[in-house]
């Protein structure tokens, strides 16, 4: 078990560019050893086909993950200061009519937790299915896949180019940043000094923010997490070997997401009854392990 107290890392909230000015989106960095090709085609599974861009009003370029088919849950942070944004998945893009942040959300703080955005579609996105989100609060240990967009490089260059790709890596969840019950992470191994890194291990870069992190569960794939920061013990966060990726834990945050998505159904709604349960439950899927 790894055990990271927050005075104990430098953390670089997922913002943009490595001065803190956002242009352009990031994306998640490798192992050296491995084919960026293997990374490519453990996101191809139709699993994080829920995942797509998202830009928000002032060019900025994150991640988001669609949770029903009007809605997109990503990083509060990618909200800050911005009016609208646009939300691209399966080549179609997508126009939002509204942003939310959750209350709770402290810029400058990401072990703090909260950061969580919510943003609603003009029109439902079709043929793709929405993630399913995890209630349940086993994620420590499991294996957990990050899935986002943009710059990418290896755990020995950290992030150095662009080429608007989704790619995913798959790590153990076993990092502690002292708020388990909201935030949670995972360690990026040098493959060439430590037995314990994974064949597909690698890291969060800034831009990867609101992306999603997902684990399996009796054989069902559901959104466990949403990328948040990543973090270094040396002062430099630049997503190389021994760097932090962390998330934001979705169980703690779907009673928010349910005031928001599920809103307390009108008289007229009411008569609606199995009708209406069946509409909410194909639009909207949950589990608790």
């Amino acid at each position: 078990m790894r055990l990271c107290k927050a005075g104990s890392v430098a953390l670089l909230a997922i913002l943009g560019s490595a001065t803190l000015h956002p242009t352009s989106t990031w994306g998640i960095t490798i192992r050296d050893d491995q084919p960026d090709s293997s990374y490519l085609a453990l996101v191809a599974s139709p699993d994080y086909a829920s995942v797509g861009s998202f830009v928000n009003s002032w060019g900025y370029t994150g991640s988001g993950v669609l949770i029903a088919p009007d809605w997109v849950l990503t990083a509060a942070h990618n909200l800050i200061a911005a009016t609208s944004g646009t939300f691209t998945i399966d080549g179609t893009s997508y126009s939002s009519t509204q942003l939310i942040r959750n209350p709770g959300y402290q810029s400058g703080n990401p072990i703090g937790g909260y950061d969580f955005g919510l943003v609603h579609l003009s029109s439902s996105v079709a043929g793709i299915p929405p993630a399913a989100l995890y209630t349940g609060s086993a994620e420590f240990g499991q294996l957990g896949t990050f899935v986002g967009y943009g710059f990418t490089g290896t755990g020995l260059t950290g992030w150095q180019t662009v080429d608007g790709q989704k790619r995913a890596f798959q790590d153990t969840i076993d990092v502690d940043f002292g708020n388990p019950s909201l935030v949670l992470g995972t360690y990026f191994d040098n493959p060439h000094t430590s037995s314990d890194a994974l064949p597909l291990e690698g890291c969060v870069a800034p831009g990867d923010s609101g992306g999603g992190v997902f684990i399996t569960v009796d054989s069902q794939t559901y959104l466990a997490g949403v990328i948040s920061f990543v973090a270094a013990t040396n002062g430099t966060a630049h997503s190389v070997y021994g760097d932090f990726s962390g998330f934001g834990r979705v169980s703690a945050f779907v009673p928010w997401i349910d005031s928001i998505i599920i809103p307390e159904p009108s008289a007229a709604m009411l008569l609606a009854g199995t009708g209406l349960a069946l509409l909410l439950a194909r639009r909207y899927r949950r589990v608790n392990k």
